[in-house]
């Protein structure tokens, strides 16, 4: 009768057949020119189905619009260097800023026509008790009832003014 230790071993020993049998087909089928090829095959229309899907998922709203060329880079990496416009008119200069597109991020040119804005000039609105002290602290898009472009030009000048502004502190 076979001992415990016995048994295990020869457990041991049917395992790494089995896992030599098995590495030894997949070798096999590897080695196998017609299943490569298959392979391959699958994996060009697996890309193919990526890159389409790719092209037809919505963008997310960071990605929208079209890549900057290089004088529409040259432009808004020196707006953007600039202290938020709004803010400066009031005589406060905010260096923590973000470009603002004013004709959005798709139109023709639309990446060489952009502000400097703080965060509460652009997008989100400053807390009630800011807005005491600071009342033409409000974002050009709406952020809830606060802000909106006519409520932001109303306060601050309208958007080509702030802009041309822009371009004579670049100058």
């Amino acid at each position: 009768m076979k001992t415990e230790q016995e048994k295990l071993q020869g457990h041991f020993e049917k395992q790494r057949e089995y896992q030599a049998r098995a590495i030894a087909r997949q070798r096999e089928k590897q080695a196998d020119p017609a299943w490569r090829a298959e392979q391959y095959e699958k994996q060009r229309i697996r890309q193919n189905k990526y890159i389409e899907r790719a092209k037809t998922k919505p963008s997310g709203r960071g990605l929208k619009g079209r890549t900057p060329r290089a004088a529409e880079r040259s432009i808004m990496d020196k707006i953007g260097s600039l202290p938020c416009i709004a803010c400066y008119v009031h005589g406060v200069v905010n260096e923590n800023a973000t470009l603002h597109h004013i004709n959005g991020r798709t139109a023709d040119g639309a990446h060489a026509y952009v502000l400097s804005l703080c965060d509460c000039h652009h997008q989100h609105a400053a807390p009630p008790a800011v807005r005491a002290i600071y009342p033409w602290l409000v974002p050009v898009h709406a952020d809830g009832t606060c802000g909106g472009k006519a409520a932001f030009e109303a306060l601050n000048g309208t958007q080509e003014h702030l802009y041309s502004l822009c371009l004579e502190m670049i100058a």
